[in-house]
């Protein structure tokens, strides 16, 4: 109980997490990679998913041994140092996705069932640990994983059944996805009717990952009940210089 109240508290969240991560990734060695123990049958694979183009001279090996390896070192690097240990363990940046729900004062916070979609580190957890939701009832998947509170997993192909879930947290996510249609489409499917989904990216002209509010509710049109929060990059001053957009609504099926 005490510790829960302390992951309010995103110093708490960052030291509790970066020692989590420490411990994992070096004595545990418990790094993940989605599909990385059915290398050796790339043909099973949907490489698409992690973003291969069929058209360039790469061959399949060689370009998922690439992503593998830049993936995990980028985790590891960026997560190891000390420079950035508050930035990416203190789950401010998905306390920004959360908010909008922690509005809706009529969700029961001990049973509602929640899924977190690419968090990265435990962080986002803890902040909805420190927000009342329970640990138990918190799912999260990602492309690469070091935590057992985070599976490895595909956005496009969610190993959940149907009607799921009551929150369903998607962000920084989306706007790496090669099918934002079919993302959409899955993380509708295992969400329950009536359940809320908060959606978010990063927006800097021409750059990949970016995403725009419009982009976020065209991807969702046909679910999208009654929008609760809707942040577009245009909402920023001029010369902000990291807009994001963020979309939280209440769906329909």
């Amino acid at each position: 109980m005490i510790k829960n109240f302390l992951f309010k508290s995103s110093f708490f969240r960052s030291i509790y997490c970066y020692f989590r991560f420490i411990f994992f990734i070096y004595i545990k060695k418990n790094y993940k990679f989605l599909n990385h123990d059915k290398k050796k049958n790339l043909k099973e694979l949907d490489l698409l998913s992690l973003g291969y183009d069929e058209s360039s001279d790469i061959s399949p090996d060689d370009y998922f041994q690439k992503i593998f390896e830049y993936e995990k070192k980028s985790l590891i690097k960026e997560a190891s140092g000390l420079k950035n240990f508050r930035k990416i363990f203190s789950g401010n940046r998905s306390s920004l996705v959360i908010n909008p729900i922690l509005s809706c004062s009529f969700l029961d916070r001990s049973k509602v069932k929640i899924l977190s979609i690419g968090p990265r580190t435990e962080s986002e957890i803890f902040v909805l640990i420190g927000n009342g939701f329970q640990k138990k009832n918190i799912k999260s998947i990602d492309l690469q994983s070091y935590s057992p509170l985070i599976d490895v997993g595909d956005l496009h192909n969610l190993k959940f059944e149907d009607n799921q879930f009551d929150i369903v947290i998607c962000g920084w996510t989306l706007a790496y996805s090669y099918n934002k249609q079919k993302a959409a489409s899955e993380i509708v499917r295992v969400s329950k009717s009536n359940s809320i989904i908060s959606v978010s990216g990063t927006y800097a002209f021409n750059e990949k990952g970016s995403i725009t509010g419009e982009k976020l509710i065209n991807c969702f049109k046909k679910n999208i009940k009654k929008i609760i929060f809707n942040l577009d990059y245009t909402d920023f001053p001029d010369d902000y210089s990291r807009k994001h957009s963020i979309l939280t609504f209440i769906s329909k099926k």
